[in-house]
């Protein structure tokens, strides 16, 4: 059967055909397997169904048919007589195969689709090597084609890669490909002949850019045989190289590597680097500041560090450049051996504050410090649903300036046996807009989808989940997302959210409900036209809001009243956010400098 739907701008061709259908048979078992596929040209993809039709004879109420992996005995799918019908029908999905096939990997229209075979169960009776694999001939594909081209550094600057020029390996080459309705942007790296090619959309296509990041820009300026960016209609293209010729700018930056949580006693990792964004090497000094609620073992570290201070650690790094071997970012790395506490607790963060000096020009100091806080968690509660910002007390007050939440949902397998499928159900707050959600990460392989316009199922399909008994490591996954809170709500709007596990059949784990409350905080706005700012909120629990009027670069000192610095940074985006978490409640002086004006105000530390 086909059928084609036409739809407007673009038009939509829309293919739908039985790929395959299949009898088998054995005993009591009868079942009819039907796949279908279907073309959708707008995606440019086909997407395939698996469905079986089965009749169990001299069924009785409670009997089971059970579909399973032939090679793992992973359950795939599975149903339960609850009616008592005899013969009884029921239909069985066992998604045992890829769901969904590009165009752009189509090989003579054909599009190729399969699982491993499995096997259906019912009583004594077993029917082995059902079939899942078949293939699907596309009508009329979306059409691609490549754009290609050569990245190195022109050392000669000839426009031409000859002599000592050096070929840049794994340097994305971005190409943003504008189609009549929407759009998709691609990364394709260089090889180590720094050699690209870009597979393109054509169908749909109205233009497409092919580009370097900003980084690559701001060391290798455009010149007359190599702009930052080429634009084009046509395809194919095997001409786009960029021919990049040094600067002497040096933009040095430092980051870490860090887990998303931690828990007490059980060591981890982070690692703090330096990054030079430079063709001229550079020698400087690495500092971590660590939380005084983690030990730090040098012997377990990789590249331990060479000054230890208290919660002070320092290293020291030099003839740092960005081309290493035909490689881009040459960095500075150091593996940091930590352990929490015994005292640590849950609802704990544990901080970190990085940061490099160098030796000569910097272009961009603000980019040399980097801070960030990680959660203590813990068994005593591994199904949890954690928010960020948490806002401040119980309500969680957040400002109505908060344009996102961020949520992470940890779930942990406490039973005997491993579990074969876990699954989250989230139901949104209507203040929120559920259109926004984007996936930040998660700990398995997983595939979300919508149940209604606000519930969201996260699905960890096959993620065999050892029980905590056996392996208490392993046992334990995650997922976490963004979210952008609805505009205009009004104060006193309280954003909850609960989250509901599933552990393969077992009842729903239902775990803790965040808050949030949109409150009007006090804002000390400073008058002082030379340096106009906002601060907020007043007390402050967690973090110290801080607006500008400018992107100026702005040094900011905190103060006890008894005149000991406490915290100095350098602030340049005109909303910035000062983690004063650690600091002991009380009254604290902040003085913000931009350039030759300085002010100084008071704040409240709850």
């Amino acid at each position: 059967m086909k059928k084609v739907t036409l739809l407007l701008l673009p038009i939509l061709l829309l293919f739908s055909k039985n790929v395959s259908a299949q009898t088998y048979s054995l005993g009591d078992i009868n079942a009819n397997a039907f796949i279908t596929a279907n073309h959708d040209s707008t995606q440019c993809a086909t997407m395939a169904n698996e469905m079986y039709f089965i009749t169990i004879s001299n069924s009785f109420l409670g009997d089971s048919v059970v579909m399973k992996d032939q090679n793992s005995g992973q359950i795939m799918a599975w149903a339960i007589n609850s009616t008592g019908a005899n013969p009884w029908i029921t239909t069985l999905n066992p998604m045992s195969i890829i769901p969904f096939f590009p165009d752009d990997q189509l090989y003579n229209n054909v599009a190729f689709f399969g699982g491993m075979p499995m096997k259906i169960i019912s009583g004594p009776d077993t029917i082995l090597n059902v079939s899942s694999n078949f293939i699907f001939t596309v009508p009329n594909p979306c059409l691609y084609d490549t754009v290609s081209g050569k990245i190195y550094i022109d050392h000669n600057n000839d426009c031409s890669f000859n002599g000592t020029d050096v070929p840049l390996n794994a340097v994305p080459a971005q190409s943003t490909v504008a189609l009549s309705t929407g759009g998709y942007t691609t990364n394709n790296y260089a090889n180590v002949l720094g050699n690209y090619t870009a597979k393109l959309q054509k169908s749909w296509m109205t233009s497409y850019t092919v580009s370097i990041p900003s980084p690559y820009q701001f060391i290798f300026p455009a010149t007359s045989c190599s702009p930052f960016s080429y634009t084009s209609s046509t395809l194919p293209q095997s001409n786009y190289d960029f021919s990049l010729q040094c600067t002497s700018n040096v933009d040095v930056q430092a980051s870490a590597g860090h887990p998303s949580n931690a828990r007490p006693l059980q060591a981890f990792f982070i690692h703090p680097y330096v990054s030079n964004t430079g063709c001229d090497t550079v020698s400087g000094i690495l500092t971590l500041i660590k939380d005084a609620k983690v030990t730090y073992n040098a012997s377990m570290s990789a590249n331990p560090a060479t000054y230890v201070n208290g919660d002070t650690l320092r290293w020291t790094y030099t003839q740092l450049t960005n081309v290493s071997n035909g490689a881009y970012w040459n960095s500075f790395f150091a593996g940091v051996h930590l352990t929490p506490i015994s005292t640590a607790n849950i609802g704990d963060t544990l901080c970190f504050s990085i940061s490099t000096t160098v030796a000569g020009a910097d272009v961009n100091v603000a980019n040399n410090q980097y801070s960030f806080c990680i959660p203590i968690i813990n068994s005593y509660d591994p199904n949890i649903k954690e928010v960020s910002p948490k806002g401040i007390g119980a309500a969680g007050d957040i400002p109505p300036t908060t344009s996102n939440l961020n949520y992470t949902i940890h779930f942990q397998n406490t039973g005997t046996a491993p579990a074969y499928n876990v699954y989250v159900i989230d139901t949104l707050d209507a203040d929120v807009d559920a259109s926004s959600l984007k996936i930040e990460g998660a700990s398995h392989n997983m595939t979300p989808s919508w149940l209604t316009p606000n519930v969201v199922k996260f699905y960890f399909y096959n993620i065999n989940l050892p029980d905590s008994v056996s392996n208490e490591p392993k046992s334990h996954g995650q997922l976490s997302y963004n979210i952008k809170l609805k505009s205009g709500l009004p104060l006193g709007a309280q954003i909850k959210n609960t989250a509901h596990i599933y552990f393969d059949n077992n009842p729903a784990i239902v775990t803790n409900t965040t808050f949030n409350t949109i409150v009007n905080p006090t804002i000390i706005t400073n008058t002082d036209k030379n340096i106009p700012f906002a601060m907020y909120p007043n007390p402050a629990n967690d973090y110290l809001h801080i607006a500008f009027a400018n992107n100026n670069v702005h040094e900011i000192s905190i103060f006890a009243t008894n005149s000991q610095l406490i915290l100095h940074q350098q602030l340049s985006m005109p909303n910035s956010k000062i983690d004063i978490s650690k600091l002991q409640a009380g009254i604290y002086f902040i003085q913000i400098k931009e350039g030759a004006n300085v002010v100084m105000k008071k704040f409240v530390k709850e």
